[in-house]
């Protein structure tokens, strides 16, 4: 039997409207904690994709050494050599001797300076004039003041113009003076320039030492003792290993100058072992090719005991 009870029915509608209320909640519950757990999800995701994410170094493969001190030391003058003071493969320092020229003929020009230089000190210290003329000025002056006590005491003693005759006399002696003083600036401005003669000469002398400017390693010797070599002819070249040089190309419309010292690790191809080379971006260059968008790097790197050569290639990691 069926009760129908229109309480009873009330009771049963409001069960039922409940029961849906409670399922829409619990699956709003669902689909939010679904939410939530997407979106945790899509956090960790992102926080794993950023700690697999690349660096910030950028790695250029086939990058290439090259020198950076490569100097040709060449002759200053004209001239035979004498003697060769290095072999091929000898370090050398800033200023050591490399190649002598024959001299004979500076270190005669040396000599004849010197003696001029003497020559003209003597004639600048010499005030013997200079002397003379200020005792005949004294003596003349002496003989004025006389002959006017004379013409003081003797009215005419001395006549006029033997007066005057004393007054030019006075006169000269003064200009002596200033003659010998004259004589003597001239003889001392001719004394610096022999002294400039004789450092052109010892100048001209220390040129038949040809010295290196740069330290570094002896490579090459392109002459020997006896053979005449033209002024400006290279005649040693001298190269350094430490630190080189590394070149490689990247792409110029993401790095430029920014990338300027930055530091570098450069690894030699088939290096299975030892350390890299560090150093730090020099240069970027401004030109863009035209064709690839590339621009020229490089870097420069320490080369203890010079461990890699000019040419070799490799990797180089920017950081």
């Amino acid at each position: 039997m069926t009760i129908s009870h229109p309480r009873l029915r009330s009771i049963r509608s409001v069960i039922r409207i409940a029961g849906f209320a409670l399922t829409i909640v619990s699956s709003m519950i669902l689909v939010g904690g679904n939410v939530t757990a997407q979106a945790d999800k899509a956090v960790d995701i992102d926080a794993d994709a950023d700690a697999a994410s690349p660096s910030d170094a950028l790695v250029i493969e086939g990058a290439q050494t090259s020198l950076i001190k490569n100097a040709f030391i060449a002759a200053p003058l004209s001239g035979v050599v004498s003697s060769v003071a290095v072999q091929e493969g000898d370090q050398v320092q800033a200023d050591a001797v490399l190649v002598r020229l024959r001299a004979d003929l500076a270190e005669k020009e040396l000599i004849a300076a010197k003696a001029a230089l003497d020559a003209a000190r003597l004639e600048s210290d010499n005030d013997v004039n200079l002397r003379y003329a200020k005792r005949t000025l004294q003596v003349r002056e002496h003989e004025m003041q006389q002959s006017r006590l004379a013409n003081q005491a003797y009215p005419g003693a001395v006549s006029e113009f033997e007066l005057e005759e004393i007054r030019l006399k006075v006169d000269q002696a003064a200009l002596a003076i200033e003659q010998a003083q004259h004589d003597l600036m001239v003889a001392a401005a001719a004394a610096v320039e022999k002294q400039a003669a004789v450092s052109i000469a010892q100048t001209r002398l220390e040129q038949h030492t040809v010295r290196t400017g740069v330290d570094g390693m002896v490579a090459e010797i392109d002459v020997q003792p006896g053979e005449w070599v033209d002024a400006g002819e290279p005649i040693v070249r001298i190269l350094s290993l430490d630190p080189i040089r590394v070149e490689g190309f990247v792409d110029g419309k993401q790095h430029g100058p920014q990338l300027v010292g930055r530091a570098v690790e450069f690894t030699p191809a088939g290096a299975s072992d030892g350390e890299p080379l560090r150093g730090r971006v020099t240069f970027v260059s401004p030109e863009l090719h035209p064709v690839t968008g590339q621009v020229r790097l490089w870097a420069t790197v320490d080369n203890p005991d010079g461990k890699i050569g000019s040419g070799a290639s490799g990797a180089l990691l920017v950081e």
